[in-house]
């Protein structure tokens, strides 16, 4: 009798802790502006491909966005070696939503395929300090580094997603898709640009962790700004990004919604296409472009006070690079109409300014007012403002072959990697990069690969100094991210962008 008694009471408790483990509910729908050119998680970059693969494939790391903390995830802890080593272990137990388990063969793979030339993916760049995995074991490996890189962490955190060996067998076309992750989501369906569902993954090893999560969510994309509150307001959808500022209050007055204000990670600049020489090259005329912008004006007017002054790209959560004290060119149309008298084009030319439209609210109002301020040195400035796709196909276009005068609002976030800042903005082979300073790649190689801190930060300082001095980009502002979402949901916004579904509590 004994022996049943306790054999009943493990079950129970089983039950229980089964039931409490896997006690995610209801559906959560949420509305974003775009969704993910591709859902393979190695091929390109992008805000909200970077959100919604961390759905379905998990990450060795994770990382606290206000703090630059970083835990374990998949790794259950790690040792720093020396300046370019680093030992990992990974969590036991795990497995892929296709049944695979998890150890360092699905690590390695997952790495060899972001950097295997013949996949033709984007994020290379990530990994320019990357060696070679070492295998100890199932469980454990070692990653070995060219060069000291401070940032290795975090990057394991944010851009090493992890998928299964598997994949290699299914169709070529299928990881574009399909999900094929270990993570706390699975991809259902997708109706691409419409509507795409995610089912919680049952045997995904955090079920426990966060047992009120939504079982099911619903991404639906909406592109423009005013249609996302609206659907908000009448419950066809729960949770919206980037809500404008003069939404807010309409927002706020309805008794089943909130909305949710953060310092987002993004800051916003007008990127040069100089790449191939061109009238931007002239270092002049991009002092011009800098002092002719208005940019306190635009984040009061346009921007509607969702934004703060900034000095530089490097975030104040950057491992190293960010200095409060730093301030980018100010407004001087007297400074920026000389200036332009001296350059190689004193009499003006014609230039494109290419943003995207919808993906922020301020970003068509936001380009049309530079344009209007650089007419007035000249510069006859005609606005292209497309969806994000094509978007980026111009995008490309200017970094490969297209020689044209052409101008990019941009907005650089996501991302707390001090070292990627000019790798991914400026350098010459930058995945968001339409420009080329030799020079200051070097630079920021050598700023790299310094271990000691107050070194780096100096290092990174100074390229801060040298991209003003040479008017690389015009920096505008941080943005304030708000996000609007009912109270069925228990929801706290993340400064980096992302919206994590099992961080949500269901209520």
């Amino acid at each position: 009798m004994l022996n049943r008694a306790v054999l009943i009471s493990t079950f129970l408790i089983f039950l229980c802790w089964t039931s409490a483990a896997n006690a995610y509910k209801g559906t959560a729908t949420v509305a974003l502006p775009d969704d993910p050119l591709s859902m393979d998680p190695h091929i390109t970059s992008s805000t909200i491909g970077w959100m919604i693969w961390r759905w379905p494939y998990d990450t060795l790391l994770s990382s606290d966005p206000r703090t630059g903390k970083v835990s374990p995830w998949l790794a259950e802890r790690w040792e720093k070696l020396g300046p370019k080593q680093y030992k990992f272990w990974l969590r036991r137990g795990v497995r892929f939503a296709d049944g695979t388990p998890f150890t360092t063969a699905a690590v390695k793979y997952s790495m060899e395929r972001i950097l295997d030339p013949k996949l033709k993916g984007r994020q290379l760049a990530y990994w320019a300090d990357f060696e070679r995995f070492e295998i100890i074991d199932e469980y454990a490996f070692i990653a070995h580094l060219k060069s000291p890189d401070n940032g290795f962490l975090r990057r394991l955190s944010e851009r090493f997603l992890i998928i299964s060996p598997k994949v290699k067998d299914a169709p070529a076309t299928a990881p574009a898709r399909e999900s094929f992750g270990s993570g706390p989501y699975v991809l259902k369906s997708w109706t691409k640009s419409i509507r795409m569902v995610f089912e919680a993954n049952p045997t995904w090893w955090g079920n426990s962790l966060y047992p009120d999560r939504p079982k099911t969510v619903v991404l639906r994309t909406i592109k423009e700004s005013t249609t996302r509150v609206k659907a908000l307001l009448v419950g066809e959808v729960d949770a919206i990004m980037r809500v404008a500022a003069q939404e807010v209050p309409e927002i706020k007055r309805n008794p089943q919604t909130t909305v949710g204000v953060v310092p987002g990670l993004r800051i916003f600049y007008l990127s040069f296409a100089n790449r191939f020489g061109g009238p931007f090259a002239d270092e002049k005329i991009r002092l011009a472009a800098n002092y002719a912008i208005d940019a306190d004006s635009i984040i009061k007017t346009i921007v509607g006070g969702l934004g703060t002054p900034i000095g530089q790209l490097y975030h104040p959560w950057a491992y190293s690079g960010h200095n409060p004290g730093k301030k980018w060119h100010g407004y001087d149309p007297a400074k920026a109409k000389a200036l332009m008298k001296e350059s190689s084009h004193p009499n003006g030319f014609k230039a494109s300014l290419i943003t995207t439209t919808g993906t922020y609210p301020f970003d068509r109002a936001s380009g049309e007012a530079v344009a209007g301020m650089l007419k007035q040195i000249g510069i006859e400035t005609s606005v292209q403002a497309v969806p994000f796709p094509m978007y980026r196909k111009l995008f490309t276009a200017y970094q490969t072959d297209r020689k044209d005068p052409a101008m990019f609002f941009r907005g650089w976030g996501q991302t707390m990697d001090a070292a990627y800042v000019w790798r991914g903005t400026s350098s010459c082979a930058g995945i968001w990069s339409v420009s080329c300073f030799k020079d200051l790649d070097d630079w920021n190689e050598k700023a790299a690969g310094i271990d000691a801190p107050k070194e780096q930060q100096a290092a990174f300082e100074k390229l801060t100094d040298m991209m003003k001095e040479r008017a690389v980009h015009k920096v505008f502002f941080q943005m304030v991210d708000a996000w609007g979402y009912r109270k069925n949901l228990e929801l706290s916004p993340r400064p980096d962008e992302n919206l994590f579904p099992w961080e949500i509590r269901m209520k």
